[in-house]
């Protein structure tokens, strides 16, 4: 089959899109048709191990990452003249001044990289460095898929180049080419990670709740797939949620003609399975949720293959 990337995400975070990639995995690998390889692309907060844990330790492969630039501060270059701060060089208060010593000191957490101390201090005291940024971990799950994911490290501003770093990370690795589908759990929102996870993609799903919060945040986030001219498909999720703005979310629904790809119901099912680490469609095959992603996963199927 002719290798296909598709992308879960969701305009706010909380709405059921590890748990649906997650199962969507696990449906993906018992799938004889199918070869698939899983990425958890919400690098600030990547929780997809926790529900695909490594068949082994050793299996786990770790690379460090440098996508974020900091200031260092040169001593040996310093005259003890105080401009920086007097001047203000940092518009971003990164720099103070260490009485005892006599030199300034960088916040680490507060600088951004951003070079004016560079090329503001006439003694060449600071200079700006790549510092490790985050991490890409792979390795073979339990499930059977390899699962690739990034990790950012606090203080770090640069996760778009991270998810770029980890899709590229995922092509290298072993037997890629017998892959023939990527399933991304994408981060939340419309930012530069989301932007990095949808790029080159060829479906999306965007996955939201029946809800005032889901419909705005949902908005936002097919405005960013329909940049790139991407097919996606929506997924609701507590579909028969008891809301007075049930009604008006099914209207804008009709109205716009967007593509449901599937309604999945309140069911606690869910909830008890990740309680348990665990895909509920393994969990709970037979549950009401469960039916409804299994149907998920057909039609996406046959989105991406027959009708892409």
């Amino acid at each position: 089959m002719q290798k296909k990337q598709i992308g879960i995400i969701s305009g706010k975070g909380g709405v059921g899109k590890t748990s649906l990639t997650a199962s969507l995995a696990s449906l993906a690998n018992n799938d004889p048709e199918i070869s698939p390889i899983i990425m958890d692309c919400d690098v600030d907060a990547p929780n997809l191990a926790l529900i695909l844990p490594a068949e082994n330790e050793k299996s786990i492969r770790t690379k460090d990452t440098y996508t974020t630039l900091k200031a260092t501060f040169l001593e040996e270059k310093c005259i003890h003249c105080r401009n920086c701060i007097e001047e203000n060089y940092c518009e971003f208060n990164a720099l103070e001044w260490d009485q005892n010593n006599k030199i300034p000191k960088i916040k680490y957490l507060a600088c951004e990289g951003c070079g004016a101390c560079q090329v503001l201090c006439l003694e060449h005291a600071f200079e700006i460095n790549p510092v490790k940024s985050g991490e890409i971990i792979s390795y073979k799950t339990k499930k059977g898929p390899n699962l690739v994911y990034g990790k950012t490290q606090l203080g770090s501003t640069t996760s778009g180049k991270l998810v770029s770093e980890s899709k590229e990370f995922a092509k290298n690795l072993e037997g890629f080419e017998e892959n023939d589908l990527i399933i991304i759990d994408g981060p939340p929102g419309i930012g530069c990670p989301v932007i990095a996870t949808v790029s080159g993609l060829d479906y999306v799903i965007t996955i939201c709740e029946p809800t005032p919060s889901g419909l705005h945040d949902v908005i936002r986030a097919i405005d960013v797939v329909q940049q790139f001219k991407i097919p996606f498909g929506i997924v609701i999720n507590k579909s028969d949620l008891k809301s007075s703005f049930q009604e008006e979310f099914n209207t804008f629904i009709d109205e716009t003609g967007y593509e449901v790809l599937g309604r999945i119901p309140f069911d606690l099912s869910i909830a008890q399975a990740m309680s348990h680490a665990e895909p509920v469609v393994d969990y709970a095959p037979e549950s009401k949720a469960s039916q409804a992603i299994q149907e998920i996963y057909i039609k996406l199927k046959d989105q991406i293959w027959n009708h892409n």
